[in-house]
């Protein structure tokens, strides 16, 4: 694959390594859960008392974290996580972008020469465009004997957390389990083999039922209609497989929308650990793990129904079993904490919360811009490309051309729509975009539109303008699209909780740092030179 030039993408040198902890751990494990807001942590914190609560209480909790950049989704938070870079530097500027040479939407790890381990000829992903590295290709390059591998419910956030040449990057497929792709070995591991074997013999009829603590409320009980589709909030319990029911796509639906998911990811994370006898050998092992159920969970009923609530006293509950675990097995061990990005609620919750909450609905905005652009060049075909969402819009140069239409009217026109439009709150061309500079200057709370955006930007994958909605102007309607959602520049998509858990004096820090700080931050704690990072090493206060 051509690589895109990166010339124009802000580069910084590399930051010079620190001694280094007196020795360093036999493993260290960083999570993301996914979708998993500093609101979600102020809300239902309080009421746990598992892995999360101790994460909390003796980790060293940045509770002002920010993704810095302006597209705000699962693909390019992760690339940051364990990258220390902008989305602009991964390459990862959101989970799909036009491809210019093929004409067509791409998926961020989508790989045709990758095929899956578990299935033979069949697609598969690989990290072929990300670009740059990572956390674990500066931990096998510098300690001898290390090894680095992933395993989450979704194939891009094993692929992206696990770096360049991980040793390994699993994730969950559906009803045949965990798998890989050829970019990554061979054939799957003995134990994912047997893991996977076992787990298939347990897809039985099974619900999702309330967790039934006493001292807990349940979540709120609503239902709101779409045309002819009503969407229930608060209706545990939830039917996940029936008897005789197929292990279809259905399914694979309902499982993910549950706590299941991240079930099934720990037993996989567990069954890796055991399998690879991580943290045994004579050096350093990284494990990433990332748990995607509170995102399908978040989109699918909303943060703040019955359904978020139990997932979050699940989730505490499974960070609860891998903390023990470790605390048994392997007392020395590091846990970093974090997230790919924030969320936010159902539209319609919100305003009944008096918030000034609204939906965009993709497909009318994108028709009426088009007609708007049609009618006002006198043009035959839509002047934009198809895109699946309103935050990159590329122009049809081949249409543009065609009709010997000028390119800067063009663009011109379209910005000025797009800002007369009130779900809008700003937009900017490519070249703003090449001309605004990316460094991260001052606080991650106050960053501006322009240079969230300008973070979020790479001049060969992202479009001809980039479009910034309003606060809580959710993009989508059921149900065609999500309940709620996230992707936009606003604070509530952005801010995460960052938790450094090891030989560290725990405590709240309220200081606001930046998401692509965490990777520098366990490097110079590793004692590793990293590579060209956009963030800083974070102080850390030893335990005494």
């Amino acid at each position: 694959m051509r690589r895109p030039a990166l010339a124009s993408l802000l580069l910084v040198p590399a930051l010079t390594a620190a001694p280094g902890p007196a020795k360093r751990p036999k493993l260290v494990v960083v999570i993301s859960v996914d979708q998993f807001s500093a609101e979600l942590m102020q809300t239902y914190g309080p009421e746990l008392t598992g892995g999360l609560a101790r994460l909390r209480k003796e980790g060293v909790f940045f509770t002002e974290a920010y993704h810095d950049h302006g597209f705000t989704e699962t693909g390019p938070g992760h690339s940051v996580l364990l990258s220390g870079r902008f989305p602009a530097n991964t390459g990862i500027v959101e989970n799909r972008w036009m491809d210019r040479a093929d004409g067509r939407m791409v998926y961020c790890v989508e790989d045709p020469a990758a095929k899956a381990l578990h299935a033979s000829g069949q697609a598969s992903s690989s990290n072929v465009r990300f670009l740059g590295e990572a956390l674990g290709d500066w931990l096998q390059a510098q300690v001898p004997g290390s090894r680095v591998f992933s395993v989450s419910g979704k194939d891009r956030a094993a692929i992206l957390m696990a770096g360049r040449k991980p040793t390994g990057a699993f994730w969950f497929t559906g009803a045949p389990g965990f798998t890989s792709s050829t970019a990554y070995g061979t054939r799957l591991p003995e134990w994912l083999v047997r893991y996977d074997q076992d787990l298939s013999s347990r897809f039985t009829t099974n619900s999702w039922l309330w967790a039934k603590d006493p001292s807990t409320p349940e979540g709120r009980t609503a239902q709101w209609t779409f045309g002819t589709t009503t969407v229930r909030n608060g209706a545990l319990p939830r039917l996940i497989h029936g008897a005789g029911m197929p292990l279809d796509k259905g399914f694979d639906t309902r499982f993910r929308r549950s706590p299941f998911l991240d079930t099934v990811t720990l037993e996989a994370a567990e069954a890796l650990i055991e399998g690879e006898r991580l943290g045994r050998g004579p050096s350093t092992d990284l494990l990433a793990i990332s748990f995607s159920a509170t995102d399908y969970v978040g989109h699918s009923y909303g943060n703040l129904g019955t359904e978020m609530r139990d997932q979050m006293h699940r989730l505490d509950r499974t960070l609860g079993r891998l903390l023990d675990r470790l605390h048994q097995q392997h007392p020395d061990a590091w846990v970093v904490l974090c997230a790919d990005h924030g969320g936010i609620d159902a539209a319609e919750a919100l305003a009944d919360q008096g918030f000034p909450a609204r939906r965009l609905a993709i497909e009318p905005f994108m028709a009426a811009l088009q007609a708007d652009l049609r009618t006002t060049f006198k043009a035959d075909h839509d002047l934009l490309l198809s895109a699946p969402e309103p935050n990159d819009l590329y122009l049809d140069e081949a249409v543009i051309k065609a009709a010997n239409l000028d390119r800067g009217e063009v663009i011109r026109q379209v910005l000025a729509w797009l800002k007369a439009r009130p779900e809008v709150a700003d937009a900017f061309t490519a070249a703003d975009m090449k001309a605004t500079d990316p460094t991260a200057t001052g606080s991650p709370r106050d960053s501006s539109l322009r240079v969230l955006l300008r973070r979020s930007f790479h001049p060969e994958r992202s479009g001809d303008i980039l479009v910034a909605v309003k606060p809580y102007v959710i993009i989508g309607t059921p149900p065609a699209d999500y309940i709620a959602n996230h992707g936009t520049p606003n604070g509530y998509d952005r801010r995460v909780p960052l938790i450094f858990w090891g030989p560290w004096k725990g405590g709240e820090r309220r200081e606001p740092v930046r998401t692509v700080d965490l990777a520098p931050t366990l490097a110079r704690e590793l004692g590793l030179k990293p590579g060209p990072v956009d963030g800083k090493a974070l102080d850390l206060e030893p335990r005494k």
